[in-house]
């Protein structure tokens, strides 16, 4: 064995346990999550439950403005366009997991006040990589089927549909920092609007930890697409 055999071995080698490693962060994630919000779900944080929270940080951070709904669904909770949508088990509760998860969300309206360019910004590169990555399995199927008929127009085709991938890739990325931040705000209006103590806090961010561990394991998932082991193809 050469020393080319064995840089290539080597590579090879990285390569599968870099696959090993992102699988099983990708797969682990989601239940890592449901796991720690349970385990703090019983610490109970204030008398009032996070819909109430959630209208006094309006009130004291934006006047009012941002409104608080209920919707279906278990963690659905998101933050769009000045309204706050808390999933049941989150808005009815008042547990260190539930104003957690609905401080993160008041985190991101901080976020569009404090800096409403950045976030628009943001929102259009969301939106334009959503709909360029639904067109990236087709486009790669498309121009392996054009190689037995056009190399040029083949390479073309797949050299775009290389580029829709990277384009969600790079939103991907992009959507960790943004949560990172809103968890960063979600710190601070515990602290400020609550009487959180420090082992509560600490709670607080283990749940906020785990949910970002959520958003790196959807971007190890769009990158390991490819390896057709992950629960599903997409970006979002």
């Amino acid at each position: 064995m050469d020393i080319l055999d064995i840089v290539l071995y080597s590579l090879i080698a990285f390569v599968v346990i870099l696959i090993v490693i992102g699988l099983a962060i990708a797969n682990f994630a989601g239940k890592n999550l449901i796991t720690i919000y349970n385990e703090n779900a019983s610490v109970v944080i204030d008398f009032y439950n996070t819909l109430n929270f959630a209208n006094l940080v309006s009130n004291g951070e934006f006047n009012g403005e941002i409104k608080a709904r209920v919707i279906d669904g278990i963690l659905t909770d998101n933050y769009y366009n000045k309204i706050i949508s808390l999933s049941q088990n989150v808005a009815y509760a008042n547990n260190v997991s539930a104003y957690a998860v609905c401080a993160h969300e008041l985190g991101h309206a901080i976020q569009f006040r404090d800096n409403p360019k950045k976030m628009k910004s943001f929102s259009s590169k969301q939106l334009i990589s959503r709909i360029l990555s639904k067109f990236t399995l087709p486009l790669f199927l498309i121009g392996i089927v054009c190689i037995f008929f056009n190399i040029i127009l083949a390479v073309c085709i797949l050299g775009f549909s290389v580029l829709t991938f990277i384009v969600g890739l790079l939103a991907k990325l992009s959507t960790i920092k943004i949560e990172k931040e809103a968890s960063q705000n979600a710190i601070m209006l515990l602290q400020k609007y609550t009487d959180c103590d420090d082992n509560m806090i600490k709670r607080a961010k283990k749940v906020l930890s785990a949910a970002k561990l959520t958003y790196i394991a959807s971007f190890l998932k769009s990158v390991l697409a490819w390896t057709l082991l992950v629960n599903k193809y997409d970006f979002y």
